[in-house]
Order: C-alpha cells, then structure tokens, then sequence
C-alpha cells in the first residue's frame, strides 16, 4: 500500500495485514473529504495506515496504551510523514491509573488488556483517560478495540453526551471476556437509545457452548430516518 510499517514481528505484522487490509472490517463511506477518525486501540497503526489509505485527509486521532508498541506506532506516523495525533493512554470511564497486563514474550501482542485473563504477564501501569475528552465535535467514524475496555468507554461517551457526535462506528465486543456474566444487552441498549441502528457478527460452534469467550464485531451508525 506503498506504506513502511517499523513493527515486532512478520506473524503479528500478517495477521494485523489480513484483518484490516484483506478483510476490510473498517471500511465505511462518508461524504466528508475529510473524515475525523478515532483509531481506539491503534497498536502499531495498521488501522490509522488503513484510514490515511481511504481517506488521505482524514484527520486521525490514535490511541495506544503500551508504551512499547506505542513507540512503534509514533515511528510508523513519523517515517510515513502522517499527519496523525497520537496519545499514549489507555481509555477508560475515568482519568486514572490502570493495569494493563502486557506479554514480556510477545511484544506488541494483540491481546494485551486490563483484564489479566487475556495474557500471561505481569501488568504494568498505564495512564488512563475520558475518550469523551477528545471529542469537542463530529467523529465520522471511531474504530473501538480495547480489549474488554469497550463496556467503560461507550458508559463514558453515553454518560457524557458525547456519543450522538459520533456518526459510524465498529466496535469489537468482547463477550464473556473473563469468564464475566453476560452483559451484551446493556452495552446494546445504550447504542439504542442514543438512536444507533447496528450490525452484528460473530460466530460459535457448537452456538450452545456455554460460557464461551466470543469476539464480537458491531458495526453501529445513526439512524436518519428518526
């Protein structure tokens, strides 16, 4: 795609290529030339690179907790000559400190989190901060993977006001993440009534799997029609 990418390792780097570039989960379309875009959990910036890609004026904010991979993200804007703003910090429900618990073996891996039962690690700790702050107007799209996060930060936005500013989002929902009770219908209920149609995919077989972690893909954009 005519981009350089400083990352830690070719698996990583393919599997992140595979899902953002080849499968496309974040493709949208806007009528703006000039999207803002919110990358939420931007890791190495494969997802940002995608959006400069769709969108060349897009105006991209990423966020990336891991002070490791965030310095990848940092050299990956840099040597590509982005005009991206970039934030080291986890989002949250609050401003605060969290754990985020980080495989010392695996650099970069896509499943670090705050919730230690992703990975085998030791945590470290990391700021954390309102994504409901950076918002001071429309948000075309906003890409939300933060691993088990995703509860707070949308309880956040919702609380705050802040979610009827973004138009277009996808979300990946962590079910059962933790072996944690079932609460997708809440999460989905506030989508609801902040007026979001959405789409779900996920998949589990058998589907009676009971008390199985599943990821789950929800693309969500503003009804019109109401």
């Amino acid at each position: 795609m005519g981009f350089q990418v400083t990352h830690f390792d070719h698996r990583t780097l393919n599997e992140l290529y595979r899902e953002i570039f080849a499968r496309q989960p974040y493709y949208f379309n806007t009528e703006s030339a000039a999207p803002v875009i919110f990358d939420c959990g931007a890791n190495v910036g494969m997802a940002s690179l995608y959006f400069k890609w769709l969108y060349p004026e897009s105006r991209v904010q990423a966020f990336e907790p891991d002070p490791a991979t965030f310095l990848r993200l940092q050299e990956n804007v840099v040597r590509n000559n982005l005009e991206i703003k970039i934030h080291n910090c986890a989002l949250w429900d609050e401003d605060t400190e969290v754990d985020l618990f980080v495989d010392s073996k695996n650099p970069g891996g896509t499943l670090m989190s705050t919730d230690g039962s992703r990975v085998k690690g030791n945590p470290i700790k990391v700021l954390a901060r309102r994504l409901s702050n950076f918002i001071d107007g429309t948000v075309d799209f906003l890409k939300l993977d933060v691993e088990g996060a995703e509860h707070r930060v949308l309880c956040d936005l919702f609380q705050s006001g802040k979610l009827g500013a973004v138009q277009q989002m996808v979300i990946e929902y962590h079910h059962k993440i933790g072996e944690q009770k079932s609460n997708l219908a809440t999460f989905l209920s506030m989508l609801e009534r902040a007026g979001f149609e959405y789409q779900i995919h996920a998949g589990l077989y058998p589907v009676i799997s009971r008390g199985a972690y599943q990821d789950i893909l929800i693309a969500a954009y503003q009804d019109r029609r109401t």
